[in-house]
């Protein structure tokens, strides 16, 4: 009974993290770039001291927070400043905390012709900022991501990714930040710029909705397993009690 009461207690426990977790992901649905969150159940071997007898090591579980960070639906803006990642990468975006990255290529071009996300944060290449500055006005990126001004190529536009993307840090408005446990930085490969076009957030409306509701049930069933194994108990109390 004590293990059922615990089994019962640690998936009540997680029917509530994945609410939270399904909740966010709906709440986002709409965002640029935005990448859908995920709990994954996370064996880890015991340590040698909990092994038993037999020599069996008996697995310890972890609920592990995850992105998902699969491709997105390209939405067509036929804005020139858009831009949308096919494929794996991040675009590179200097900030008053640091660097940062992301797959929102909702950007702009503000009054000294940088080509800066909605904030104003400049989006950077080889040479530093993107300038998009030219003598006949017109600019262009081709799907390697170089800049080309005047009909010829003036910069190449930033897309890196990182051994370890799982640990990037979500920071909010579609950034993420890079600690040392994502690895080095560095160039992305198998992908294509497109511009004129942003990539919408990889949360699936109609999946998303049925987990939600699945989980309300559970997490229901779950409670209601909790209240019988808690009458029971009390039960017991007043029969040793008398």
């Amino acid at each position: 009974m004590q293990v059922g009461y615990r089994m019962s207690a640690y998936m009540g426990i997680r029917a509530a993290k994945e609410l939270d977790q399904v909740s966010y992901n709906l709440a986002n649905a709409s965002t640029v770039g935005f990448k859908r969150e995920r709990l994954y159940l996370w064996e880890m071997q015991s340590p040698a001291d909990l092994s038993s007898a037999a020599g069996d090591h008996p697995g310890i579980y972890l609920d592990v927070l995850g992105r998902d960070f699969g491709q997105g639906p390209l939405h067509i803006t036929e804005n020139e400043t858009d831009l949308a990642i096919e494929g794996p990468g991040f675009f590179k975006v200097e900030t008053p905390q640091g660097m940062r990255y992301t797959r929102n290529g909702a950007f702009t071009m503000n009054t000294d012709k940088q080509l800066v996300t909605r904030e104003g944060f400049p989006v950077l290449g080889k040479n530093g900022p993107l300038n998009l500055d030219s003598r006949d006005q017109k600019f262009a990126f081709d799907e390697e991501g170089g800049l080309h001004l005047d009909q010829s190529l003036s910069d190449q536009l930033l897309v890196v990714t990182f051994p370890n993307p799982q640990a990037l840090a979500a920071v909010g408005d579609s950034y993420f930040a890079a600690g040392p446990e994502a690895g080095e930085e560095q160039p992305a490969e198998g992908y294509r710029v497109r511009q004129g076009a942003v990539e919408e957030s990889n949360v699936e409306l109609a999946q998303e909705s049925v987990n939600l509701i699945a989980i309300h049930r559970a997490y229901d069933a779950y409670m209601k397993v909790l209240e019988t194994f808690a009458a029971a108990d009390r039960k017991v109390v007043e029969e040793i009690g008398q």
